[in-house]
């Protein structure tokens, strides 16, 4: 199961993914990230702009992914094979040095369709519970920003684990990755006439990638 794209396609493929990483390498600067830390907390306009940023770019390195999975073929899933456990020497080994490893990019947007359940009633709101209303002038943390970007590094450190990632997802069914939801959100968080267009652009070859597949799955 794969698609096939004309060269232009290709060429547009290849220019999301750059747009993608030169958007988020401008956030760098605004987060505070460097050796030593970054900003802890941001004012709420700031916080709330370089978030809608994020989503953008998470939404355009995602089809950009998906796409060049889609033009290499879906692969099935890896099973991990059983690990047989060494035997006991009788001595305790000394415990691993801790690793602080990136978190991992969610290759996935949520459903436009959500599963119905049993509805709970919401608690009823204490009146002394109510946190103050948020202003301009209000402090947000920013850990969850830093994490998104994070992420989104090891997409464009080593872009070939993640198409590889995404290609295993492809196999038990393409329709479940991306989501029309996901693409609105995209594009209601970006003002920019270009990075608009050019999102739109990339959407329709998910839709056309997505068509060719069902094609092949009959």
């Amino acid at each position: 199961m794969r698609s096939d794209f004309a060269p232009w396609a290709t060429s547009l493929i290849r220019f999301a993914q750059i747009a993608a990483e030169m958007l988020a390498v401008a956030l760098v600067p605004r987060l505070g990230l460097g050796r030593f830390g970054f900003t802890v907390f941001l004012p709420r306009p700031v916080h709330e702009a370089i978030a809608a940023e994020l989503t953008f770019i998470e939404a355009m390195a995602r089809r950009a992914l998906f796409l060049i999975a889609a033009a290499r073929g879906a692969l099935p899933r890896e099973v991990s094979p059983s690990k047989a456990r060494p035997a006991s020497s009788g001595r305790a080994l000394p415990d691993a040095p801790a690793r602080i490893s990136a978190p991992l990019f969610c290759l996935t947007e949520p459903d436009a369709r959500r599963r119905i359940g049993k509805k709970v009633p919401p608690p009823t709101p204490n009146p002394g519970d109510a946190a103050p209303p948020l202003t301009e002038d209000t402090l947000l943390p920013t850990a969850r920003l830093v994490r998104r970007l994070r992420a989104l590094e090891t997409v464009f450190l080593d872009p070939e684990a993640n198409i590889l990632r995404m290609r295993r997802l492809l196999a038990p069914g393409p329709e479940a990755i991306l989501s029309r939801r996901g693409f609105e959100a995209a594009r209601a968080a970006s003002d920019n006439a270009v990075n608009f267009r050019l999102l739109g652009q990339v959407q329709g070859l998910v839709e056309g990638a997505l068509l060719q597949m069902r094609r092949d799955t009959g």
